[in-house]
Order: C-alpha cells, then structure tokens, then sequence
C-alpha cells in the first residue's frame, strides 16, 4: 500500500510594506497615532483597540492562515485524494490566527520607535 500526502499552506499578501508606512508616524504624538493610523482600511485585520500606556501605543494584528486539510491519494483505490479525518467534519482547512503587535515606544507622548513582537510580524 502506498500513501502521498499533500497540503500546502498560504497567506494572504498584503499590498502595503507595514514597516516603511509605520515609520510615517515616528515623531507624531499617541493620539495623532491613533487617529490617523487606520490599518483596517490597508487590509489588515486588528484584534481590539489599542492599548495606551504611559510610554507605549500597542496594536494587535491578526493575520488569518488558513491551512488546507492534508489529502491522500491511495494507489489502491485508483490514486483518488482522499481527505484526512482531522475530527472537524465540513472543514477543509484548519483557520489559524497568527498575531503581530506594533508597539510604539513613546518619550513625552511621541512616538520615538516601534517594535513588532510575535510569529506574524
């Protein structure tokens, strides 16, 4: 009996380089920040509003990948995929949201740099 396996994973592209456009906003204030930042409307997918600290502005990006369910094609059954049960009937994929958060390190109310933490960055 032989067994392949496929799948493949993508993730969706975003038409904006999210680092050279944040840079835009190094040296403007927290509450300029957060009213002329909009990244929903450049296609990104934000978790809640954002957090305020005395010295740190942070957005949380969500970054859905969708991963297509591994099918096998068994040569004894003519070399038809066959789905893998994965325990979640109707699914094709599995839905994973992977998040990125934007911080902007304030000095006196002014964003000064940003760093990005985690897997989605």
């Amino acid at each position: 009996m032989s067994i392949y396996l496929n799948g493949c994973a993508t993730q969706p592209r975003q038409s904006v380089d999210l680092q050279e456009y944040l840079k835009g906003f190094l040296g403007k204030s927290s509450t300029t920040i957060q009213q002329e930042l909009n990244l929903r409307s450049l296609g990104f997918q934000i978790a809640h509003v954002p957090q305020k600290t005395s010295n740190q502005l942070i957005y949380t990006i969500l970054r859905p990948l969708s991963i297509p369910i591994p099918m096998v094609s068994n040569v004894e059954m003519g070399g038809n995929p066959v789905p893998i049960q994965s325990g979640t009937l109707g699914s094709n994929s599995y839905d994973v949201n992977f998040n990125c958060k934007v911080i902007f390190q304030l000095k006196n109310d002014i964003a000064e740099s940003i760093q990005y933490e985690g897997k989605a960055c």
